[in-house]
């Protein structure tokens, strides 16, 4: 996904000296292209949530050698990061792994200086299919889709950031969709079946579908996408970027109405 937030980088147009915070970098995330666009004279925070994977972005920063870049470890929720005090904050595939999206936004307000930009890079399900279709696919995203709803995960985040950055009070907000397709040999070709193993334990103890079942559809499916006939078509992505408003003496109470207004949208949307 690089060339893809290089180029949201290009439209938001970072500048050298820049503060950049990348919410959930992850292992790398795009801590390095921040830092290429910010320089020396800028900063780079990388902010995630697990230990283990923090500690990977610090090796990735170390063996590049960007001293302008930190990672700290944290949740966005709940984090010591000074507020009021990036030029961009940054989430990319954030807001669809979590089950509060709307209080992640709030936070990547908060810590977004005025006059500053908030972006994210997000996920859809809505187009994630094999064509031809195949019945074992259908019911894998079935059951995927149902545990998701109950950790309270919304698979069709993607189409609501707009919404959500609207009802948020930002201002000047762009979007921009992303979608692709995965013919046999393609890395990400079977990221589904990816995604179905990752939480393979929890499907079957949590009681969404028996062991026996998973197996068998897991087999079709990957006999299925080894047909070079088969065509995979990816999430769409959407990315939205919008400014907070630069009227500093009023933000306490813009952040609190904001908050009544993301709430509000939430509930509109189910």
């Amino acid at each position: 996904m690089a060339h893809e937030s290089r180029e949201l980088i290009d439209r938001i147009g970072i500048e050298p000296g820049a503060r950049v915070l990348d919410v959930g970098c992850g292992p790398q995330g795009c801590l390095e292209l921040f830092a290429e666009r910010v320089g020396a004279s800028g900063a780079v925070v990388g902010l995630e949530k697990n230990p283990q994977t923090a500690d990977l972005a610090r090796a990735f920063v170390r063996d590049r050698n960007l001293t302008w870049v930190e990672v700290v470890t944290g949740d966005v929720c709940a984090t010591q990061v000074a507020r009021s005090s990036f030029d961009l904050v940054h989430a990319r595939l954030v807001l669809v792994n979590v089950p509060n999206p709307g209080e992640v936004l709030r936070e990547m307000i908060g810590l977004t200086r005025p006059g500053g930009v908030v972006a994210s890079h997000e996920a859809d399900y809505v187009s994630h299919r094999c064509s031809p279709s195949h019945p074992s696919w259908d019911r894998l995203f079935e059951v995927y889709q149902t545990y998701s709803r109950q950790l309270g995960v919304d698979l069709s985040i993607g189409r609501r950031t707009y919404g959500m950055f609207h009802a948020a009070g930002l201002v000047d907000i762009q979007s921009r969709p992303l979608i692709h397709v995965y013919p046999l040999g393609h890395a990400r070709r079977n990221i589904f079946v990816d995604f179905i193993n990752n939480v393979r334990g929890q499907l079957t103890t949590g009681g969404f579908i028996e062991e026996v079942e998973l197996a068998s559809h897991l087999d079709a499916l990957d006999a299925h996408l080894a047909r070079p006939d088969v065509l995979v078509v990816s999430h769409v992505f959407l990315q939205v970027w919008g400014r907070k408003p630069a009227t500093s003496p009023q933000i306490p109470s813009q952040a609190s109405q904001a908050s009544r207004n993301v709430e509000s949208s939430e509930e509109h949307d189910g």
